[in-house]
């Protein structure tokens, strides 16, 4: 039997006065989505521990049935999905250039991402950077506006340091330092970057680039920022951890990145009806197909937009109303993204829903954070792969040692023993 997961990136929400105390999801009309909901088993996901925000990757990371423990970092799936080794021995981190102003002895960040810088402008930012600092090499890599890439390469590095970068507006920029380790190797590493740091303020702040871009009233590119440092590292392929040849149906960088580093397919699609005709004739028996129109919506903190989004996706699933043969149809979100206050995503659960043959269907008439909450499942994200295992008549006794490593699905081949 085939999954087919339809996944709503940042679906769930909070309620909203102008929506009539609603949430968006509930909000909007959607009437495929409740002919489906009608039909299915439905509950609560809590994406990993309740009120805690998940970013899409490792949402992502955990849905795919991998221990969060595991989790190898944003930089490393944002540099397979955009073609960048990764080489054992160096620390990569995630970069953008950030408009900051010297106040209060610090660095105040106005902007995470220097607005309307071109590619070229960034080009030339980076070759005012040191290549060689403290006994380190650096390399800086252009990825898409004003985002890149920092390779450090050097003896006695860690990734294991903290964020330069704040993430939210009205903050300084961060002291890096050693993460949730007392490792030395750490502690050098977090010194020699907020030396690194410093030295490419300096040369940043008054760069030609920068005093023509303010002369003309831009945002200066006067700060390195970075976050997310990360190694190698290596992932159980889908296939191996769940016994299920996988595929992502996606639109975005990030998304083809967590697949390759999985060892799954992946499969770029044009239009949400063309992903989900894809999903149904392709020959995988897990598809993921992703659509992060809510989560866009939900970001631009007008309720209105998110309905909209969610109100087009209802509009283009025709093709998995009609019925599906000899598959489980799932359809879920990753996490929570508010269309107000200041958070970007947030730790409420998301309702789901499973369509399939002899499932128990409960009560639950339509598709929404509190209709779900009333039906039979209560579940974690790290639930899915086992409940899918289960439903697909794929799940293994769990006290069996069906060879050398502890798995949750009935192996299709086994390591026999020749007869002499």
């Amino acid at each position: 039997m085939k999954t087919i997961i339809l996944l709503l990136d940042g679906v769930g929400d909070r309620t909203f006065a102008e929506l009539g105390g609603k949430t968006p999801l509930e909000y909007a009309r959607t009437p495929k989505l409740d002919l489906l909901c009608r039909q299915a088993e439905t509950g609560i996901m809590v994406p990993w521990r309740q009120g805690v925000p998940l970013g899409t990757e490792m949402a992502h990371f955990i849905l795919f049935g991998y221990d969060p423990a595991k989790y190898p970092g944003r930089t490393v799936i944002d540099a397979k999905g955009e073609g960048l080794p990764i080489e054992k021995g160096r620390v990569y981190m995630r970069t953008s250039w950030a408009w900051t102003e010297k106040r209060d002895g610090g660095f105040m960040l106005r902007d995470r991402f220097t607005q309307e810088l071109s590619r070229d402008e960034a080009l030339e930012l980076s070759r005012a950077l040191p290549k060689e600092f403290e006994g380190c090499r650096f390399e800086w890599v252009f990825s898409y506006d004003s985002h890149g890439f920092l390779v450090m390469e050097g003896e006695g590095l860690s990734s294991m340091i903290s964020d330069a970068d704040p993430f939210y507006k009205d903050q300084h920029v961060m002291k890096i330092e050693p993460f949730e380790t007392d490792d030395e190797k750490a502690a050098r590493t977090a010194g020699i970057m907020n030396r690194y740091l410093l030295e490419c303020s300096r040369r940043l702040y008054y760069h030609e680039i920068n005093t023509r871009r303010m002369e003309a009233g831009m945002q200066p590119a006067n700060f390195l920022m970075i976050k997310w440092a990360a190694e190698h590292s290596d992932s159980t392929p889908f296939h191996v951890q769940n016994g299920m040849r996988g595929a992502v149906l996606g639109q975005s960088r990030l998304m083809r990145g967590l697949a390759q580093l999985l060892g799954m397919d992946y499969m770029k699609y044009d239009t949400l009806e063309d992903a989900i005709e894809r999903a149904i004739e392709g020959d995988w028996d897990f598809v993921h197909v992703h659509t992060k129109a809510p989560d866009e919506a939900a970001h631009t903190k007008n309720p209105l937009n998110k309905v909209k989004a969610i109100e087009d996706i209802d509009d283009r699933i025709g093709r998995l109303v009609e019925g599906l043969e000899d598959t489980l149809l799932i359809v879920t979100g990753d996490h929570s993204t508010p269309s107000g206050g200041a958070l970007i995503h947030s730790g409420e659960p998301v309702p789901i829903m499973f369509i399939g043959n002899g499932l128990r269907v409960d009560d639950v008439d339509t598709f929404g954070e509190r209709s779900c909450a009333k039906g039979s499942i209560r579940m974690n994200g790290t639930d899915l792969i086992p409940m899918i295992l289960n439903m697909t008549d794929r799940a293994k006794l769990c006290h069996l040692r069906s060879g050398p490593r502890d798995i949750l699905y009935t192996p299709q081949q086994v390591n026999k023993l020749e007869s002499e």
